[in-house]
């Protein structure tokens, strides 16, 4: 299927994080099931709201990204990197790759998909994507010296590049080479793509998506006729709609659903669950190492001695879930380390504050900062997660318990994007990661620390940053696994981030359909269901 260098080859068979319970493995579309088992219309529920259908908009490219926008390459169930648009590569330094594209890919209107789009979409991007440089930010050219290939140069190798190509949706050129902001571009002209499903409509008052199959896609025909996503503004209304029957499946990125829900999906003979081990870090608590007071060490440890971790696990997963180790990277990665066991000790964490200087110097019962100056550091999270603003309340109260007079700061996602992503300005933050975040950067959430990538720790001492230059520059297994065992054990000692706690995937599905798979990535919308669900 592909033809690629011996040094890829190595590359493929590491590039990804190991996937655990899987509900099938995969490597890319399966046949579409004969017509009499084919499926007319899919109904996915879902709280993650379109706002508006541009390119810009997170979660519009959430939805299109699998169904109407195809990329270079594609994450599968299994974890691996997959041919998409691009049905080989080649490097041999991991710094210029050369891509080789398939011959017969149309846009959805027609006009066939050529190489000019890949370096059009890439450098489009680049100047109005505001989070481009931090994927891309090593990206320094791309060419199309012909239809089918793309050569794409770094500035440094890079043995995570194909993972960041794989969320990165290409765009048909004719359409967007005079649209000067994408943000303000939302008619049909802007949903055209070149996947197996079209975009119909978006009825921005109710939130409904409405997908058609692509007669003329270039690929293998998918399963499903028709698949509308439809919004519901809470959980519960969308979890009563699943056991309606009104939905076949209730779906949001990256993460599963409230262990609340289920004993009464048990008892529904309609409904079945799937249960995933979660690869991304259902909560985070991070430090911005930039700001006053966060960059000190012994207060980050002793704000992890502060957290009732076990209370927390079990207040919010109800025993489908773990603490992860201090090191945070989740049991189940490859190459994981099994560093020491975060600990719930507060005379341990007064003790660290007082001395490290934080103490009570006006007998309010809240400590001030070394130089004698009121200490109220900031906490923010997301108001959209309904947990995650639970969980601050806690954290609240746990580092009240040990003097610290934190303050919470609960924002929309767009505005905590902005606070984490573009302007860096939180000082602590609640927030998960997710699967492909956990690959980004070197691998094991580094680009989650690295100020040169997200940078929600915004970390660059010298340690951290040969740790993550050599891993994302060798492909040798051995180094790899011992820069990995490194890079958590820097993460054990230094604490930029903590992992509060970690929920397993739950993911309820109708049971009158077979074939649905759980791929790390896109969940139950990749391609393995797309393109194998049947009626059962």
């Amino acid at each position: 299927m592909r033809n690629i260098t011996k040094l890829l080859i190595v590359t493929i068979l590491v590039v990804c994080l190991l996937l655990s319970g899987c509900t099938q493995p995969s490597v890319g579309p399966s046949p579409a099931p004969a017509d009499k088992n084919r499926i007319e219309k899919l109904v996915i529920g879902t709280t993650n709201k379109v706002e508006d259908p541009n390119i810009n908009d997170y979660y519009f490219g959430t939805f299109t990204r699998q169904m109407s926008h195809n990329a270079l390459v594609a994450i599968a169930a299994s974890g691996d990197i997959v041919p998409e648009l691009a049905t080989s590569w080649d490097t041999t330094d991991l710094k210029t790759w050369i891509f080789h594209l398939t011959g017969n890919a149309t846009w959805h209107d027609g006009v066939p998909l050529t190489a000019q789009d890949v370096k059009f979409t890439m450098d489009y991007r680049k100047k109005t994507d505001p989070n481009w440089k931090a994927v891309f930010g090593g990206l320094v050219s791309v060419e199309a010296p012909d239809n089918r290939t793309v050569v794409m140069t770094l500035n440094r190798p890079d043995f995570n590049f194909l993972t960041n190509l794989a969320v990165s949706r290409i765009f048909p050129e004719h359409i967007y080479k005079n649209v000067e902001d994408p943000k303000k571009f939302n008619t049909q002209d802007a949903w055209i793509g070149s996947g197996p499903y079209v975009l119909k409509s978006h009825d921005k008052a109710t939130g409904l998506l409405h997908f058609e199959i692509n007669d003329k896609y270039w690929g293998p025909k998918p399963a499903i006729d028709q698949i509308d996503v439809r919004y519901f503004s809470n959980t519960d209304t969308m979890m009563l709609a699943f056991q309606k029957g009104e939905i076949d499946a209730p779906y949001a990125y990256a993460t599963g659903f409230s262990p609340f829900y289920v004993p009464r999906l048990l008892n529904d003979e309609d409904a079945g669950i799937m249960i995933q081990n979660n690869l991304g870090i259902t909560n985070v608590l991070w430090f911005n190492e930039n700001k006053s007071y966060m960059s000190d060490r012994a207060f980050r440890q002793a704000v992890s001695y502060a957290i009732n971790y076990e209370e927390m696990k079990n207040i919010f997963t109800a025993g489908y879930g773990s603490i992860p180790s201090a090191g945070w990277v989740p049991n189940g990665t490859l190459y994981y380390k099994d560093t020491r066991a975060l600990a719930y000790d507060v005379n341990k964490s007064k003790e660290l504050l007082d001395a490290a200087g934080f103490k009570d110097t006006n007998g309010d019962g809240f400590r001030e900062t070394p130089d004698g100056r009121k200490f109220q550091p900031v906490l923010s999270t997301r108001s959209d997660m309904a947990d995650n603003v639970r969980a601050v309340e806690m954290l609240k109260k746990y580092l009240n318990a040990v003097g610290i007079d934190v303050q919470l700061k609960i924002v929309d996602r767009t505005s905590f994007s902005n606070l984490m992503d573009v302007d860096h300005t939180h000082e602590m933050a609640l927030t998960r990661t997710t699967y492909w975040g956990m690959q980004m950067g070197a691998g094991y959430g580094s680009g989650y620390i690295d100020k040169q990538v997200y940078g929600w720790s915004m970390v660059n001492d010298s340690k951290f940053r040969s740790i993550v230059d050599t891993l994302k520059s060798t492909i040798d297994k051995d180094q790899r696994k011992t820069l990995a065992g490194q890079l958590q054990d820097y993460y054990a000692d230094e604490m930029p981030a903590i992992a509060v706690y970690n929920m397993d995937i739950i993911q309820p599905y109708n049971k009158n359909y077979a074939g649905w798979v759980y791929n790390p990535y896109n969940g139950i919308l990749g391609y393995e269901t797309l393109f194998g669900l049947h009626k059962a």
